[in-house]
């Protein structure tokens, strides 16, 4: 196995990308159950989703789980966090009330979800820290200059393994994002795996991402070849050309400005009618704790612009003000996004 340079590894915050989804969104679904315990459409929403798929089932037990053995304690630290203008509020703040109100049941219910899902997601950390020869945490960018001298910018929480051999070059992404700027070697092809899409190359600048149904392939500049290995399917791209291939053998494909691809080596999310889930998603990745949107209409909406994902609270309530939607801090670790 070959080792990128620098050899050092960052520590890991991310795990297995279907079941660090799954996590939030029993996050998500467990704080509006707290709140809303009497909601019939909400438990039936509940029981579609844990029924969609044994993951489901299973995360979503445990987070039940882990709040039962905790009791559903009330947030006892929030004063430490919120730092009170005056005392009084101070005193407020850590003082038990007779009958929690109804943002205290929310924060209690938060903390303990928010535990769960981290617990959730430890264990495939330490897998993939093992089978990894370069990892990212939250908001880091990193690059990495092989030995062919290509280089590989990393995403945050994304992860790599290096296989170079005589006859070719292989890079595996094992978690999130990178952008591959590739020197040509007509001996030694070189091949991007990621589930089982795999992106064949001799010289060019592409990026690829994991996703949590297959694995998407963007070009900048040169060609590629992706390939399905599962459903035995091939594709060339050349420079603006995308596709997204999802496990159940289907792809989509489509085209978009060269420059824009790779646009988060810079920091920076360029949206041209996009979702502003999208943009939600890519900032989840450069926040140290959760970003749970409760409000469908802000996700769906679609939107132009450029975003800056360096600043994910600030872009995130920058979004939420222009499009009918606030932003509250749940905790130092969690942003909950609801309709105004």
């Amino acid at each position: 196995m070959t080792t990128p340079t620098p050899s050092d590894r960052a520590p890991d915050n991310g795990g297995d990308a279907e079941r660090r989804r799954a996590g939030k969104e029993a996050s998500m679904l467990f704080v509006l159950l707290s709140e809303r315990p009497d909601d019939p459409a909400l438990k039936a929403r509940i029981e579609a989703w844990c029924a969609a798929s044994a993951l489901h089932k299973e995360v979503w037990e445990r987070t039940c789980r882990t709040y039962r053995m905790m009791g559903g304690s009330p947030a006892l630290y929030e004063a430490e966090w919120r730092a009170p203008a005056t005392r009084r509020e101070a005193a407020a703040a850590i003082t038990p009330a007779p009958r929690p109100r109804r943002g205290r049941r929310l924060l209690a219910a938060a903390t303990l979800a928010v535990a769960a899902c981290l617990a959730i997601v430890a264990a495939p950390a330490a897998l993939l820290r093992l089978q990894a020869d370069a990892v990212t945490a939250t908001a880091e960018l990193r690059t990495l200059n092989l030995e062919d001298g290509s280089q590989v910018r990393l995403a945050p929480r994304s992860a790599i393994g290096v296989d170079f051999s005589q006859n070719e070059r292989r890079v595996r992404l094992l978690q999130g994002e990178a952008f591959f700027d590739v020197t040509p070697d007509a001996r030694r092809p070189f091949r991007v795996s990621a589930n089982d899409v795999v992106a064949t190359v001799l010289g060019t600048a592409f990026e690829v991402a994991m996703q949590d149904d297959g694995a998407a392939v963007a070009v900048r500049h040169g060609l590629v070849r992706v390939d399905d290995e599962k459903a035995q399917q091939s594709a060339n791209l050349q420079a603006g050309d995308w596709i997204r291939v999802k496990t159940r053998g289907t792809a989509e494909r489509g085209t978009r400005a060269p420059g824009d691809i790779g646009d988060w080596i810079g920091g920076q999310f360029v949206a041209r009618n996009r979702p502003i889930a999208e943009i939600v998603d890519r900032l989840r990745d450069y926040y140290g704790g959760v970003i749970i949107v409760s409000d469908d209409a802000f996700a769906r909406r679609l939107v132009n612009g450029v975003y800056d994902l360096r600043d994910p609270d600030a872009t995130l309530r920058n979004l939420a003000s222009a499009h009918d939607a606030v932003v509250r801090q749940v905790s130092p670790w969690m942003l909950l996004v609801t309709a105004r």
